[in-house]
């Protein structure tokens, strides 16, 4: 099977046809198989080109008539799919597979008592195609006796006011003739809601609209709105069908799918229906025989009831929302993702630094509101945005690579499996509660939980694994009586040092420790990110030197801590490392691990009041502050899964292929450089 070009079709209908999209290419050769376009578009059109050139057959796509939580314009996945390989429904002026059914179908009486039952929680629920809008306010409305008579504009050159035999009238001619028939009643104008949201234009200028015709411009939810409603006038609009759902009156100047069989006032004829169908009829052809559903976030197959209670269940429990991600790297988006599989999102919407962008702007075009939820990664600073959110209580969580993190490094670009999610701050901010210092202060940890900590400090010290799992262990032979002291090299202008020490340097690390141990042999290891030169914090061989015995460069961490007696860091995650190998830690930040009475610390931190095992610090920071996914299936899971399936003999050692992968890395980020200069 083969798509005609079209964005909309990889976009909109990927999970509801398992079909290859083949290129442009492969068309022209002539593949054969079914050729499909959406609708009266360019791609529909070219579909049925296609067809007849290689003498197969098309098949025309659409959204069916229950859509969506919210607007297409807003990028809402849709929850139903017609597939037509006749013409396509609002298209009247030929044939249509629906209008085949309607001419010819013997209708069972289980399909009856179905649609009977979907038209029963549409009414009572207010299903619509789009279901974003508020219901109508009981008094929006004076109860003053009169009929309320609708007008329902719709959109400008929509493709079913074209193909719909509706060019006759004009609205001003159908505004006049309602007002007509209907003497003293009240009459009203809908406008559409893509239209009020400035995302296509009306049909009908305001300027043309009578003094007597009462605009309704809020967009409300048209069920609300019908039952409020005695009579609807409209050209091929949705609403006049669900109007008839409510069992209201509807005229029609043109010929919808539901015009021309009995149940509509119709001011145009079409001769190919013949058949008169009752609303039930009508209602199961359309919405259940002609049009399949489908969960867009669970990717699973729905019935149409299914799909009604779906959208019910989401509207009345809100458990879907639009994520905002701000500050994380375009190269991380589409690892990121796996991590929020269970977050149910309708939508993601990466935003990212731009010179000169206001990114709040960016985001509210992009539709930030209450049901949203903003992600930031880190501390990366985000004024605006906060400030909106908090206003609007908008949730805002921080995010930062997990402890254990990857094969190799994340300044190199490489994939993350774990990643933490704060609903506070971030483990590394010591000026503020993070949500992992919540976990240390107030969990009671069971037996099991300490149990599994034992098991992960056990893996984790057996196979040598850190946090990037970047270099070989290798043994390390110092001849020295003297007390070895194992200093920790970070990255100087690294987010934990700015809020979580005093910033310090490696240099003035160095110092201080020399200075408190002048007798004492140092070892100092640059950190990889700093000797790979994707970040900043480099000291020449001469200034450590000065204050250390020893630099050791490309080995792993626990290669030192065999041969160290003490680790002294500001706030390098590898002191976490060091105290689960038992080895005595002193900080001279406020790292996650410090405060809790496991680690020697030059600062204090009032919030940390409890004294931890080694066992509850592993518990909290790795089991129950992060999530992991399988390295395996990119599936979330647990660490001992995530370690399972962790193979550090990935690492590459070989030097050559490291070059070759920091050169790659190098363009990369020059052409984030750039992308982030001209906005792009």
């Amino acid at each position: 099977m083969i798509f005609s070009a079209s964005k909309k079709l990889t976009k909109d209908v990927s999970h509801f046809l398992n079909i290859k999209h083949y290129s442009f290419l492969d068309r022209v050769l002539g593949k054969s198989g079914v050729f499909y376009g959406w609708g009266r578009k360019k791609s529909g059109f070219e579909a049925i080109s296609l067809a007849k050139k290689h003498k197969t057959s098309f098949v025309l796509l659409e959204d069916g008539f229950i859509r969506s939580l919210g607007l297409e314009s807003d990028l809402f996945a849709s929850f139903s799919l017609i597939e037509d390989n006749v013409g396509i429904y609002y298209d009247a002026t030929k044939e249509s597979a629906l209008e085949r059914i309607l001419n010819s179908y013997d209708f069972k009486n289980d399909e009856k008592l179905l649609a009977e039952e979907a038209i029963c929680l549409i009414a009572k629920h207010n299903i619509s195609k789009y279901n974003h809008a508020k219901d109508l306010n009981e008094d929006y409305f004076q109860d003053n006796g009169k009929k309320r008579i609708l007008i329902i504009a719709q959109t400008k050159n929509d493709a079913s006011l074209q193909y719909g035999l509706s060019d006759k009238f004009s609205m001003s001619e159908i505004i006049k003739t309602a007002k007509e028939e209907n003497g003293n009643a009240d009459i009203y104008l809908k406008i559409h809601p893509q239209a009020l949201n400035k995302t296509k234009e009306s049909d009908i200028s305001i300027k043309d609209i009578p003094h007597y015709c009462k605009l309704i411009t809020e967009d409300v939810n048209p069920i609300s709105l019908l039952k409020k409603i005695d009579k609807v006038y409209t050209k091929t609009s949705q609403m006049g069908f669900e109007a008839l759902l409510l069992g209201k009156e509807c005229v029609c100047f043109g010929m919808p799918f539901y015009a021309g069989w009995g149940v509509t006032d119709d001011r145009v004829k079409c001769e190919r229906r013949i058949k008169t169908r009752d609303i039930q009829e009508i209602f199961a052809a359309a919405y259940i025989l002609y049009t399949k559903y489908r969960d867009p976030y669970k990717n699973i197959p729905l019935t149409l009831i299914q799909a009604i209670q779906s959208i019910v269940h989401i509207k009345n429990n809100n458990i879907y929302k639009k994520g905002f991600f701000f500050g994380f790297s375009r190269w991380k988006h589409s690892y990121i993702k796996p991590f929020f599989k269970n977050e149910q999102f309708l939508k993601l919407f990466f935003i990212n630094p731009v010179f000169g962008k206001n990114h709040l702007k960016i985001a509210l075009r992009k539709k930030l509101d209450k049901n949203s939820i903003v992600y930031i990664w880190g501390k990366k600073p985000f004024k605006e945005v906060e400030e909106y959110a908090k206003k609007y209580s908008i949730p805002i969580l921080r995010a930062e690579d997990g402890f254990i993190r990857s094969i190799d490094l994340g300044s190199d670009l490489t994939r993350p499996y774990s990643l933490v999610i704060d609903k506070y701050g971030i483990y590394f901010d010591a000026t503020q509660k993070s949500e992992l210092e919540e976990i240390l202060n107030e969990t009671k940890f069971n037996d099991k939980i300490i149990k599994d900590a034992k098991d992960i400090q056990t893996f984790l010290i057996n196979n040598n694994i850190s946090k990037y799992n970047i270099y070989k262990h290798e043994k390390i032979n110092i001849k020295t009586d003297k007390k070895i002291l194992f200093v920790v090299g970070q990255v100087d202008d690294d987010a934990s040092i700015t809020y979580s020490s005093q910033n310090m340097s490696n240099l003035s690390l160095l110092k201080t420790v020399r200075e408190k141990n002048p007798q004492s042999y140092i070892i100092y290891k640059p950190h990889p990110d700093v000797l790979a030169k994707n970040r900043i914090g480099k000291l020449s061989e001469k200034e450590i030197l000065s204050y250390a015995d020893k630099i050791i460069k490309n080995v792993s961490p626990d290669s030192i801590f065999e041969i160290c007696d003490e680790v002294h860091t500001i706030t390098s995650l590898v002191g976490f490392e060091a105290l689960l190998r038992g080895k005595k830690v002193i900080t001279y930040g406020m790292p996650f691990y410090a405060g809790w009475k496991l680690t020697d610390d030059m600062l204090t931190n009032d919030r940390r009041k409890r004294k931890l095992t080694i066992y509850e610090l592993i518990a909290g920071a790795l089991i129950l502050y992060p999530r992991y996914i399988n390295p395996k299936n990119y599936e979330l899971c647990d660490i001992k899964t995530f370690l399972s399936g962790f193979n550090t003999k990935k690492i590459c050692y070989n030097k050559s292929k490291r070059i070759l992968k920091r050169i790659f890395t190098f363009f990369i980020r020059k052409m984030q450089f750039i992308f982030r200069i001209v906005g792009k």
